[in-house]
Order: structure tokens, then sequence, then C-alpha cells
């Protein structure tokens, strides 16, 4: 008797243990979203969050570029950390992230070699999404730390308007630019401005794919006059 006591004992333990393990595992959530553009290269975000409340996340990320004029010669290659909070809109439909980041390398601070917490990077990121309109946004400002005389911030922008023909499938506007704001020496510069539009599919999986195209509007002539940016978003 005594043995079938403890053993419905530690049975109901183990059961209960398995049930707060899932229910820790469904709090977090992560994906990965590999990106190339035309202007920047390849970069790799990893994207993470853990609930906080139903509507409130603690969000993480880390974006790995490997664009080797970033660096110095493939190494000191630069690397964004960061972390934030997302909030939901009670519907669903709005998610509003802002965080902070910092960048590591040698990128905004043109130092002869890697510096940790070379750049400091607070962003925002907005994204909606009803029955049939999308809309994403996001804004971010890399400001120099721990420059040595040609150090220099950046403003990242894109909007990304569009419609969804079905759940499958969905296209609209695309716009992003990229931009120096202050410069150690000489004058800033638009590193591009992309205009174009994009077209997306969402498999049932929760994975989706966008391309984007279009021209390259910036004055500054220091990338092509044409732009592409292949984006994909890879829950895990």
């Amino acid at each position: 008797m005594k043995k079938s006591i403890i053993f419905i004992t530690i049975l109901c333990f183990s059961i209960t243990s398995i049930f707060a393990q899932e229910e820790k595992k469904s709090k977090t959530t992560f994906a990965i979203m590999p990106i190339h553009n035309s202007g920047a290269g390849f970069n790799n975000v990893f994207l993470g969050s853990y609930d906080l409340k139903p509507r409130t996340k603690l969000t993480f990320y880390s974006v790995f570029w490997v664009n080797p004029s970033f660096g110095n010669q493939g190494k000191d290659l630069f690397l964004e950390t960061g972390v934030g909070l997302g909030f939901a809109s009670k519907d669903g439909k709005l998610f509003v992230n802002p965080s902070l980041g910092f960048g590591h390398g040698k990128l905004l601070s043109q130092t002869a070699g890697t510096k940790i917490a070379e750049s400091f990077i607070p962003s925002v990121l907005a994204i909606y999404n009803s029955g049939r309109f999308e809309f994403e946004t996001y804004h971010a400002y890399y400001m120099s730390l721990r420059g040595e005389g040609s150090s220099q911030d950046l403003m990242l922008n894109w909007v990304i308007p569009g419609f969804k023909v079905s759940d499958s499938f969905s296209f609209g506007g695309f716009y992003e630019h990229l931009g120096q704001t202050r410069v150690d020496t000489g004058d800033t510069k638009t590193l591009y401005q992309f205009l174009g539009g994009y077209v997306k599919a969402t498999l049932n999986n929760g994975v989706w794919f966008r391309f984007a195209f279009g021209p390259n509007i910036s004055n500054d002539n220091l990338n092509a006059d044409e732009f592409y940016k292949i984006q994909a978003f890879i829950p895990l």
C-alpha cells in the first residue's frame, strides 16, 4: 500500500512537472530571419520573446552582419544585441516593440579593431495585421559611443504598407532609408534610399518570405540605381 501511495505521489509530481514545463515553454518564442539586400549585404537576425503578461512580452534580438566592409577583411564584423518590450493591442492586430541595443565591432567607431559596445542602438518596431491590410515600420538610431576621430552615426528607417489578397499572398509598397546623421569629418550622406514594391508569401506554419525591389532614389550615388531585398521569417 505504501509503495502504491509513493508511486502515485511520484506520478502526480511528474505530471505536474511536465505540465509546468510545457506552460513555461509556451511562454517563449524564437525565430530566425535571414535578410539580404543589395545595399548592406547579408545578415541573420535571431528574435526571441518571453510572455510577461497576456499582451506584454520581453523581447531580445541579435543581428549578425557578415558584410566584409563592416569589419577588417572578415574580422571584427558588426554585431547587434538588444532587449525590449513588446505590447499587443486587445484585438491582437497591432504590435509595438521598442528596444535598446548595442553594436559591437568597428562599423560606427571606425577604430582599428573590435570594440565592445562601440555604439548604442535605440529602436522601435510596429506591426499591424488585419484581414485585408498589413503594415510594418521600423526606426533605429545607430549612435557611436567609442569613436576615435572618424566615427559616424546612422539612421535606419523602413515603412511597408500592403494588402492581403489571401492568407497566403500579399503585396504592397516598400520604402527603406539608411543615412548618416553625423560624421566626424566631411558631410553626411545618404547611403541608400529604396522606394519600390514587394510581394510576400505566407505559409500555414508561420513561415513567410518577402521580396522587395525597385529604384534607389538616393542622390548620393553610393549604391546602384536599382535595389532588391529578400527576407524570410522562420519560427522555431
